[in-house]
């Protein structure tokens, strides 16, 4: 046997060899770039979904980047799905500082995108102004969009205006008498001042408001291909 055929075997050796590297390498590159592109889409429907979640366009917020603390309270995954297309058939979890607002299949791993958001809260406050005075005005102590106002005058009085600010939200000659809502500007101090024809006594009106209260909370979305 010559050098030539002692060799042969050791040639198929590290034929095998460089074959058996070369498919395991084709693998693992094969899988990185599928994982890659994983990430990649993950990465992007979590993104877009916490832009979509804080923009002006959803029911959600109150004002970008604002959530209305009310509309949180009826999240489920069913409405996250609606509400957003985006998130397709993957499973997807929406947090609120420590709360679950929406769970959608099982979003162990995946990519979370978190972002810092304001979180608004509104309660009913009622108060019955003094309007005895000179001119018959209250100030409400904080912006509300909207005022519910229950007007009962004396007999000989007649309400025939009522103003926020330099605007009139109500108005009626042969005078105003029951429940009204009128809406109000959230961006300035509202002073409501009526006009009529009599005198007004203490408890001839009673004004119901929507003050707000804002606090920062952190927003993690979570997307698992």
């Amino acid at each position: 046997m010559n050098r030539a055929q002692m060799n042969l075997p050791a040639l198929a050796v590290a034929l095998l060899v460089v074959t058996a590297v070369a498919v395991v390498s084709f693998g693992m590159a094969d899988r990185a770039f599928v994982s890659a592109d994983r990430d990649a889409d993950e990465r992007r429907v979590a993104v877009a979904l916490s832009e979509r979640l804080v923009g002006a366009e959803t029911p959600l917020t109150a004002r970008p980047n604002v959530l209305d603390a009310d509309e949180l309270d009826g999240m489920d995954a069913e409405r996250l799905r609606s509400l957003f297309p985006v998130v397709d058939e993957r499973d997807v979890r929406v947090r609120l500082g420590n709360r679950t607002l929406a769970e959608s299949g099982d979003p162990t791993g995946g990519t979370a995108v978190r972002r810092i958001v304001l979180v608004e809260d509104r309660e009913e406050v009622s108060l019955t102004p003094d309007l005895s005075a000179d001119e018959p005005t209250v100030t409400l102590p904080r912006r509300s969009p909207r005022a519910r106002l229950a007007i009962d005058p004396p007999e000989e009085t007649t309400v025939t205006v009522v103003r926020a600010n330099d605007r009139v939200v109500l108005r009626n000659a042969s005078g105003l008498s029951g429940a009204f809502e009128v809406r109000l500007s959230e961006f300035e101090t509202t002073a409501l001042t009526f006009e009529s024809e009599g005198d007004l006594s203490a408890e001839s009106v009673e004004v119901t408001y929507y003050p707000a209260e804002t606090r920062k909370e952190l927003l993690a979305v979570t997307v698992d291909a």
